[in-house]
């Protein structure tokens, strides 16, 4: 059902339109049981779009980007045996809770562990995943989005090649914003990524940075269901963790966080001082961080804003 594109000036959109979600709403009382009808069948040209949007919120949308089709067609046999596998199982066992093949493809691709394509470790977290995650809309989360906390970065690379996003943790408050907003704003963020092919095979990268975190920002819960996203709860790689510019007392959290984390996933985490970002980013990651870091150029409220426009647009 995912549109077929050859057209490098058109992405197949991830999400189904507002008005799709409202009918879906009506007819069977869950958005997202019709969301793999809806998803990907809706061709988006981009020439047009950014004549609406402008350039800045257009910094967001995939480009040049393979139909899932073409995608699962480029599979070899065992790793199509294992997409296969899954899809006829769940939608033998869970009928009411559909997914689309781009889904079916990245629960396979992101199987927890080193190995990709492990059917068995892939089961586990499709079992585990909230379909409540599929609706998500920048709508939804406007005003969460707004106060800057977590969001992805347009353009900028590890230096490995793998998209980022950014949390400035100080702006979290957990007697404020509940666990639960700032979860879905992690997983939204994340799945927005994983339209572009590379971040949903292989990864994406992400930055947390430390300027004036105190322990008001702090709270284990939180940090307990944001390490579980972090590590598979939803289908995508982290793999790159860059903690950046920790208060010297941060061992007494970093001591509460390795309790969370797989050892395999320890490894990707990296405590560093700002002066060091470009040892994992790409050249000329300044102008591209946000103006709120240091070193950062890129101006941060456009940012935000640009990403809020162009979700809006195609949701």
């Amino acid at each position: 059902l995912s549109f077929p594109l050859n057209d490098r000036n058109s992405f197949a959109l991830s999400h189904p339109p507002s008005a799709t979600v409202a009918a879906t709403q009506q007819l069977v009382g869950r958005s997202f049981i019709l969301y793999r009808i809806a998803r990907g069948r809706m061709k988006i040209d981009l020439v047009a779009l950014e004549k609406e949007l402008g350039p800045g919120p257009m910094r967001f949308a995939p480009k040049g980007e393979r139909s899932i089709v073409d995608q699962i067609a480029a599979l070899d046999a065992a790793e199509k045996e294992c997409f296969d596998c899954l899809k006829e199982k769940w939608e033998k066992k869970y009928p009411a809770k559909p997914f689309s093949d781009d889904m079916f493809l990245r629960f396979a691709r992101c199987s927890p562990g080193k190995k990709k394509f492990d059917k068995d470790a892939s089961w586990k977290v499709m079992k585990k995943f909230d379909h409540r995650y599929l609706a998500l809309t920048a709508e939804k989360l406007e005003k969460q989005l707004l106060t800057q906390t977590l969001f992805p970065v347009p353009e900028l690379k590890t230096s490995d090649g793998f998209d980022v996003f950014y949390m400035r943790p100080s702006r979290y408050f957990p007697n404020e914003t509940t666990t639960e907003e700032i979860i879905d704003n992690l997983a939204y963020c994340m799945q927005t990524m994983c339209e572009k092919e590379k971040a949903a095979a292989e990864g994406i990268g992400f930055i947390a940075y430390m300027n004036d975190w105190k322990m008001a920002n702090f709270s284990i819960g939180y940090c307990y269901q944001f390490m579980l996203m972090l590590q598979g709860r939803i289908p995508v790689r982290v793999r790159h963790f860059l903690i950046v510019n920790p208060p010297g007392w941060f061992g007494q959290i970093w001591t509460i966080m390795k309790g969370m984390l797989a050892p395999d996933f320890r490894q990707k985490v990296h405590m560093i001082p700002e002066a060091k970002l470009g040892e994992f980013l790409a050249s000329g990651f300044e102008e591209l961080l946000p103006d709120d870091m240091a070193t950062g150029k890129a101006d941060i409220a456009k940012m935000t804003e640009d990403f809020i426009k162009f979700r809006k647009s195609i949701e």
